[in-house]
């Protein structure tokens, strides 16, 4: 039982957006992508399954090889920004299902990388998705952004997954600040409309204490406050939670950084990382690794908020 606690060259085209005033103490609202987040990430995912006891280990080494064949493969394409959008979100709305132009490109490059570094059954998940032409493999593109997939794409989403991150990340590493104005939705990312993953409390320079939500698409993060909760807003019904581990001696280091932050308001809970507690966590990466704290959390009543797209339920 966890012990609870209170408390980037854009086209001509692009529309010019009025710059953000920057006070003496400014604190931005967005923060773009890492340059090396798919390496980074790739780094992290090894860490976590060398720490793992389990059988889940093996799949967290598959999605440390998933990471490295998205470095490579990112870094052998210049996908250029398409014109930004002045309504709710500054890149194209993921859940809208336009599938990007250069999406096949680069999942193919992403399935070719991949080869001879899978078990035999994603091997032959791979070998599948490798037969599939541009149309076929867009329309399965399109059912992931939408949320439509049936069962039979199970199998394909981590790798349509990882290639829509790609391109999405792109974009975004190459938005500036002035382009991403405060919003009050916390909740999802103000670049692309994507539910947050989680957020991470970070450590460096005069950010440090300030939380930011992290998008598992693109990659960026967004300043939201730490005494409301990101889901509802509400104040005065947030608790944190985290596993004792004084308690629990056999945890994974991956729970030392890892807390749930509930609220009774809306009934749900969303991870958080603190950096100063393991300055290498990855929204991503350590929710994988840390999914006995949702299941606690989970039991305690309240509903999970946050998707990770390597997190497939029911697979």
């Amino acid at each position: 039982m966890p012990s609870e606690n209170n408390h980037k060259e854009r086209r001509m085209n692009t529309p010019v957006k009025p710059a953000i005033e920057k006070g003496l103490f400014h604190t931005p609202f967005w923060l773009v992508p890492e340059k090396d987040v798919f390496a980074a990430r790739a780094v992290r995912f090894q860490e976590l399954a060398q720490a793992e006891k389990s059988e889940w280990r093996l799949y967290l080494e598959l999605l440390a090889a998933l990471c490295n064949a998205q470095a490579v493969v990112a870094a052998r394409h210049d996908i250029a920004l398409p014109k930004l959008n002045t309504g709710e979100t500054v890149l194209p709305e993921a859940f809208q299902g336009n599938v990007p132009s250069e999406f096949f490109a680069v999942f193919t490059g992403l399935i070719a990388e991949m080869d001879g570094k899978t078990n035999h059954t994603a091997a032959a998940e791979l070998g599948r998705l490798k037969k599939l032409d541009r149309s076929e493999a867009e329309a399965l593109a399109q059912r992931v952004l939408t949320e439509n997939t049936a069962d039979t794409d199970r199998a394909a989403e981590i790798w349509v997954q990882a290639a829509l991150q790609i391109v999405w990340t792109a974009w975004a590493a190459q938005l500036g600040e002035d382009d991403v104005p405060p919003v009050e939705e916390r909740v999802l990312c103000p670049c692309c409309g994507t539910e947050a993953v989680g957020s991470v409390i970070l450590i460096r320079g005069d950010l440090a204490g300030f939380r930011y939500m992290h998008c598992p698409l693109c990659n960026s993060r967004w300043n939201a406050l730490r005494a409301k909760c990101p889901t509802c807003g509400d104040a005065g019904n947030v608790r944190i939670w985290q596993f004792d581990q004084k308690a629990t001696p056999d945890l994974a280091p991956a729970y030392t950084a890892a807390h749930a932050e509930s609220c009774k308001s809306c009934h749900s809970y969303r991870k958080l990382y603190r950096l100063d507690e393991q300055q290498y966590a990855d929204p991503v990466a350590d929710d994988l690794a840390t999914l006995g704290l949702d299941m606690a959390v989970g039991e305690e009543g309240f509903g999970r908020g946050g998707t990770n797209p390597f997190l497939l339920l029911g697979a």
